[in-house]
């Protein structure tokens, strides 16, 4: 058994979870007041947009399966606001398959309240805590974006109530490497020092602009500092030589 797990994000439900995933999450439940993908509205959400209040967890062998609350354009603010929000998320957490829920915050939620989520969801859902690892979160002095989140890795840290917590060490596209080089290893080796566990600590990448000289340098760090493992956006993308060489890296069969 391999010392290292993999999984991904997809915004499909049509997409299987690839066999070989401990963890695939289904997003982007972005409209967080109605909990649905799609943009953030007031009235309810189109009828194309889709709720794990709804839809069924597709089903998986060996992946544990979870729906991503957030992500980008993910809205209102400060969510989940209200112990209402709180309830909701737990309520479709237990419903229709799913097995935990992934917070990806990029939109200033609420960390005392993703904190209560995560306490309420209890003992057999899977929790993680995503969010943007780079200039911001490294150099927190500089900035108040950073501040809040080197604040939330912590608070969550020391609720120990967060299985694994996602970096997200891309944009759209894969950074180049001076900008690589610059911020994966400070943003590893800072979330380590935040959670106090390299197992719970996830790199993440995009296949976006993805080539053998950044996946060789992610793969690095996941394995010289003894990472809980890699975890891809949109891993249909994922070329089957760029699966391969992840799996065969990091002993995944």
């Amino acid at each position: 058994m391999s010392d290292y797990i993999i999984g991904g994000w997809t915004q499909d439900l049509k997409n299987p979870p690839n066999p070989l995933f401990s963890y695939t999450m289904y997003g982007m439940i972005t409209n967080l007041a109605w909990l649905t993908s799609g943009p953030p509205t007031s009235e309810p959400p189109p009828s194309w947009c889709w709720s794990p209040k709804e839809q069924h967890a597709p089903s998986s062998k060996n992946s544990k399966v979870l729906w991503t609350y957030g992500g980008g354009g993910a809205g209102p603010k400060n969510m989940p606001a209200t112990s209402k929000d709180v309830s909701q998320i737990i309520s479709a957490a237990n419903m229709n398959g799913w097995q935990g829920v992934d917070f990806d915050d990029e939109s200033q939620m609420n960390v005392n309240n993703i904190i209560n989520a995560m306490q309420d969801l209890g003992q057999g859902k899977s929790t993680s805590y995503t969010f943007l690892a780079g200039w911001d979160y490294n150099n927190p002095d500089q900035s108040s974006e950073g501040k809040t989140i080197n604040d939330n890795v912590a608070a969550i840290a020391k609720a120990n109530v967060c299985d694994r917590f996602n970096l997200m060490c891309y944009g759209a596209a894969m950074w180049d490497m001076p900008t690589i080089k610059a911020n994966v290893p400070a943003a590893v080796d800072r979330t380590i020092k935040l959670v106090g566990d390299c197992k719970k600590v996830v790199l993440a990448l995009t296949p976006a602009g993805l080539n053998n000289e950044n996946l060789d340098f992610f793969l690095e760090q996941v394995t010289s500092k003894h990472l809980g493992g890699l975890f891809i956006w949109n891993y249909t993308e994922l070329s089957n030589a760029d699966l391969n060489k992840i799996t065969s890296t990091l002993g995944i069969k």
